[in-house]
């Protein structure tokens, strides 16, 4: 993805750019970054993929409720409440569909399902808005003309 910045914001650009290498030169260590962190989804560990199939009520449950939630382009909101019921099925299956993973969109979340809840193939992973300053100057780059 590239960043477009229109000519009128470049140099509040260069100075923020400026500003923050100075303080990682004052400092000896960089500057924190105003932009918030990657979503996380913590209810099981990482490294822990159990099977995981309809009817089951667990915090690995939870875990694929918050990766579809947070990595997936699947259109509807899972409640994260760690029981698999029909909503969660259709969205497993949705996400196996779409990333076509071994097995097929059976609903039941294995070793490839797991892997592709943790990293989707790009058409089928939640497309994160850019931020409202690089909107604005991409809108006002492509029509000559401010979005508001």
């Amino acid at each position: 993805m590239r960043l477009r910045i229109h000519r009128s914001e470049r140099r509040g650009v260069a100075a923020i750019a400026v500003l923050a290498a100075a303080g990682m030169l004052l400092t000896g260590a960089p500057t924190a970054s105003a932009a918030p962190s990657e979503p996380h989804c913590e209810y099981i560990d990482d490294s822990a993929r159990p099977t995981v199939r309809p009817g089951d009520v667990s915090p690995a449950v939870r875990q694929v409720q918050c990766l579809v939630n947070q990595y997936s382009g699947y259109p509807r909101w899972l409640e994260e409440d760690g029981t698999y019921g029909p909503r969660t099925e259709d969205a497993v299956r949705w996400v196996q569909n779409c990333n076509g993973t071994t097995g097929g969109p059976d609903g039941i979340v294995g070793p490839s399902t797991w892997s592709r809840l943790y990293t989707p193939k790009p058409e089928c992973a939640f497309q994160r808005p850019a931020t409202e300053g690089a909107e604005q100057a991409d809108h006002t780059e492509r029509t000559g003309r401010s979005a508001r």
